[in-house]
């Protein structure tokens, strides 16, 4: 038997069954938060485009920064005509070299405090192997840079 059929038997109406659609709360209107990134006041907006053609060996030099640097073409593109560089992150090289220095600046805090306790004497060896060390992380910085 169909729901219309069973409705006229028992003598109520559809609309006395079902809810209204304004309370339904499926076709109620809600503010729901937008998401994405919020948009930039006025002045901050980059409304202009423009076209850029590049030569081989030019767009070649273009794709190896962005295969260094992990930026898009246009960033990179707009990084350099409007700030004249683009900032690129420490190779992975470069920031194992950093954060050896600091761990060994962490260590020669430690030997000079020691050294003040009881004498250079005492850490005499010690700072001199680290001296080494320290040599040795320069000369691989100097390299990468």
């Amino acid at each position: 038997m169909c729901h219309k059929t069973a409705d006229r038997m028992s003598g109520t109406s559809p609309t006395e069954n079902q809810r209204p659609m304004e309370n339904n709360p499926q076709t109620q209107e809600y503010s729901k938060p937008k998401g994405g990134r919020p948009k930039l006041p006025d002045g901050q907006q980059r409304t202009h485009a423009v076209k850029v053609y590049f030569d081989e060996e030019n767009y070649a030099k273009l794709l190896k920064r962005h295969k260094r640097t992990g930026k898009p073409l246009s960033s990179i593109v707009y990084e350099l005509a409007v700030n004249g560089y683009v900032k690129e992150p420490l190779s992975k090289e470069l920031a194992s070299c950093v954060r050896a220095m600091a761990s060994m600046a962490n260590n020669l805090n430690q030997l000079a405090h020691e050294a003040h306790l009881s004498g250079y004497a005492a850490v005499e060896e010690r700072t001199r192997e680290l001296s080494e060390k320290i040599a040795k992380v320069l000369v691989r910085v100097s390299r990468e840079l």
